[in-house]
């Protein structure tokens, strides 16, 4: 019984890393330029430089996941990046389309979800 516990475990945090490890990827590699006009368009001061902050965060909290080694400084730093990238991405109160807002809304629930998921890790 245990080992099947730790297994789920083990599972579960692979999983987790790879989600912010194959997000990291295609932001940092494709969709840069893309994310960065937006956060401007928002107003985040230096959006290069704090997007880049942010991909360094994901791929280090990522890694330190999936390799189990210092997992709770991974797990923090992933956390701090999921509030900040949901505030800073999903600002449901300023969109008045419907379905836009509604999208947002939805990744703040799903972004939810994440943080439990990395609350268990801790």
């Amino acid at each position: 019984m245990y080992s099947d516990h730790l297994t789920f475990e083990i599972i579960g945090q692979v999983m987790i890393a790879i989600l912010f490890l194959g997000t990291a990827i295609v932001n940092s590699t494709t969709k840069v330029k893309q994310h960065a006009e937006r956060m401007a368009a928002l107003k985040v001061p230096a959006p290069y430089l704090i997007l880049w902050i942010g991909f360094i965060i994901q791929y280090i909290g990522s890694v330190l996941i999936l390799i189990d080694f210092w997992t709770e400084l991974g797990v923090t730093l992933l956390i701090v990046f999921t509030i900040t990238a949901t505030l800073i991405f999903h600002r449901f109160w300023l969109v008045e389309e419907p379905l836009m807002r509604h999208i947002h809304m939805s990744n703040i629930f799903g972004n939810i979800g994440i943080l439990g998921g990395l609350i268990l890790l801790l």
